[in-house]
């Protein structure tokens, strides 16, 4: 009786690991893409006396529940609800400098569950405020039971104006650019990292 009731739980065991394996395997070959809903840019004149300081900023939404992992505690699934952004994700630096190097903070609407961040690359082409390479990362994270489950994400896209990007440079030289409003939200498809 004792070595059934075992070799009830191992399997029980087995097929909850197994089912779960796949589940998270299927979820990583199906997650849509990550959507951006604003993005904007600027460069000042660069006259004496005028504001000095460049910028891009961007707001993004993960639509993916995501599953981080399956409790030891009681072998649920761990999640993440859809629905989490990366807000007001701005690179600003002054005339002269360049944004590289660096990860720029996303405001975090505050639900405790991670955390976004988005670089500026040098991607080896002229790089202008209509010209230019993001990274979005996002940090998925929940405390379960005292256990900590993490997944990270990244996705790399290039704007540039004519593209994706309407704008004008002035006279003076200021220039203002953002994402074409027919291709918001614009998908940018993720991947998982180590």
């Amino acid at each position: 009786m004792h070595a059934s009731a075992s070799i009830f739980a191992i399997a029980s065991f087995l097929s909850t690991t197994i089912a779960a394996s796949t589940l998270f395997s299927r979820q990583n070959s199906t997650l849509a893409p990550w959507l951006l809903n604003e993005l904007s840019s600027f460069s000042p004149s660069g006259r004496p006396g005028q504001y000095p300081w460049l910028h891009i900023t961007a707001n993004i939404t993960d639509p993916n529940e995501l599953i981080l992992g399956t409790s030891d505690y009681d072998g649920s699934d761990v999640t993440v609800p859809a629905g989490s952004q990366g807000l007001d994700c701005k690179a600003t630096w002054i005339i002269g400098e360049t944004p590289f190097g660096r990860s720029w903070p996303c405001d975090n609407p505050g639900d405790g569950l991670g955390w976004w961040t988005m670089k500026v690359v040098d991607s080896g082409h002229d790089f202008s405020v209509l010209n230019f390479d993001l990274v979005f990362s996002r940090v998925a994270e929940r405390i379960y039971m005292g256990s900590s489950y993490t997944r990270k994400f990244e996705a790399t896209q290039h704007f540039e104006a004519r593209n994706q990007l309407t704008g004008a440079c002035g006279a003076s030289g200021v220039c203002s650019w953002g994402l074409k409003p027919e291709l918001a939200p614009y998908a940018i498809q993720q991947m998982e990292v180590a």
